[in-house]
Parts: C-alpha cells; sequence; structure tokens
C-alpha cells in the first residue's frame, strides 16, 4: 500500500490524461521445452485465470477481463545481446549478464490495454510470473533490465497480499559518483507521470533505492503529479523540494527530489 505518512505540500492534483499500450517483456528460457500445458496449470492456481484458446506453432493470445495477453516462443536467443547488456544494468543481480548470456529460447510477452496501466503492469505481472514459474526459466527482460527469476516472482506473489510490486513495474538504477548516490527510474512515463532522479545524496544507497520506491509507489497508487516547486516528505516537518528539469541520467525532463 501506499504509505499515508507521504505528504504532498500542495492541492491534490488533476488526474493526469493519458492513453495505455503496450506493455511487453521477454521471459528467458535455458531452452525451447516450453510446457503450455504447466504454465496453464499454475496461471489457474495462483492467479485462478483461465481460457479456452488454444496453442498454435508455440504462440498463444487469450483475453482476460478487458485486457489480451499474447505469448510467443521463440527458439533462439534475444538477438544482438540486447537481454546480456540489459542484464548488466541490474545492481541487484551480480552475475546476471553471464547467466542471461546461457539462455537459448525466449517468450515474448505482450499485454494490451488502453484504459488502466495499473491494471496492466498487474496482469503482466501474473502472466509473467506464471511462465518464470516453469523449470528451465532464467528471468525476464523487461526493458531497460533483466530481473532475476526468484526476485520478480517474490514480488509479484506480493500481489496477493494486497501490496503493490514498484520493484517489477518500474526501474531505479543507481550510482555512486563524487562520494554521492544518484537515483532515478524507468517506468513512470507508461503511468504518464514525471521520471524522478535523486542526485547526490548522502544517504545509504539502500536508503534512497527505498525512498525512491516509496515515492514512486504514492505517486503511481494515488494517481498525484509532483509538481515543479512542491515539497514532499515522509512527516510534517519533512520538506524536500522539487524541482523539473533537463534529466541528468534519464532523457528528457525529470522532477529532481533532493534528498
Amino acid at each position: 500500500m501506499a504509505d499515508e505518512n507521504i505528504k504532498q505540500t500542495s492541492a491534490e492534483a488533476e488526474k493526469p490524461e493519458g492513453e495505455g499500450n503496450v506493455l511487453a517483456g521477454f521471459v528467458l528460457y535455458k531452452d525451447a521445452n516450453m510446457d503450455w500445458l504447466r504454465f496453464r496449470k499454475i496461471l489457474k492456481d495462483d492467479w485462478d485465470i483461465e481460457f479456452d484458446d488454444e496453442v498454435k506453432d508455440n504462440a498463444l493470445v487469450f483475453k482476460v477481463d478487458d485486457m489480451m495477453v499474447a505469448c510467443s516462443l521463440m527458439p533462439n536467443p534475444v538477438p544482438n545481446d540486447e537481454a546480456v547488456d540489459a542484464a548488466k544494468r541490474n545492481i541487484l543481480w551480480k552475475d546476471g549478464a553471464d547467466i542471461v548470456k546461457t539462455h537459448g529460447a525466449h517468450m515474448m510477452l505482450a499485454v494490451m490495454n488502453k484504459f488502466d496501466p495499473l491494471d496492466q503492469q498487474e496482469l503482466f505481472a501474473k502472466v509473467a510470473c506464471s511462465l518464470l514459474k516453469l523449470d528451465n526459466a532464467i528471468g525476464i527482460y523487461k526493458d531497460p533490465t533483466v530481473y532475476e527469476k526468484d526476485f520478480y516472482i517474490n514480488f509479484a506473489q506480493s500481489i496477493d497480499k494486497g501490496e503493490y510490486p514498484i520493484p517489477i513495474y518500474v526501474y531505479a538504477g543507481m550510482y555512486i559518483e563524487n562520494g554521492g548516490v544518484y537515483a532515478f527510474t524507468s517506468g513512470m512515463r507508461f503511468f504518464g507521470k514525471q521520471e524522478m532522479e535523486i542526485l547526490g545524496s548522502t544517504y545509504e544507497p539502500d536508503e534512497v533505492l527505498s525512498f525512491l520506491y516509496t515515492i514512486c509507489e504514492y505517486v503511481i497508487v494515488e494517481d498525484t503529479e509532483l509538481k515543479d516547486g512542491e515539497t514532499i516528505g515522509f512527516s510534517e516537518d519533512q520538506k524536500l523540494p522539487i524541482k523539473l528539469s533537463k534529466g541528468v541520467s534519464v532523457p528528457g525532463d525529470t522532477l529532481k527530489i533532493t534528498l
């Protein structure tokens, strides 16, 4: 749930207008031995999702409520080492790039919905989690990074507890420069929100990431908008300045939160 202690020091933002789009990713497998029957069973047992559509040429398309799900197995690695390069961006998966190099097949997964990006992300996570539970799964390439199999599954399963698995909805990158911690998001624009950055923080890296994810959850779940010149904080006394300017680590304008 969004942290109820977060205080936005401005009038409630208007609900942003935006159109949903295709949400896509690639589940990476050691080989092309796809157990479609087990996938169906896991999807039913874990999420109570059923469908009558049949697999044709290692591809499957089915509907869940107002969304369409498409799965298509490719019996080869993601071309041009794209997934390997993306795995290098996962700061929480030390050997990720080396492990991703071993994948021999990938499943293209897409969820299409023009209404609600949060519902779209949730359905994507449920289907991806079920695909990742197959024995030969390695991880999932969801631009701009690759998530390790168990990491993604554990966060996706928190949906059952009424939680929002923000770390698999929005990518947060981080690096150290001149003794300060720099962190940034990639994926907020999918929700019609501005990407965010923290520049040169003196807090510990894990504290910076936790703070950034908490702010992301607040903005997404409460469907609010942070604006240039406002402040935000975890208490009535904490007022962290917000500035909208050209991105440092992310293309386009970003919201800089001073932490």
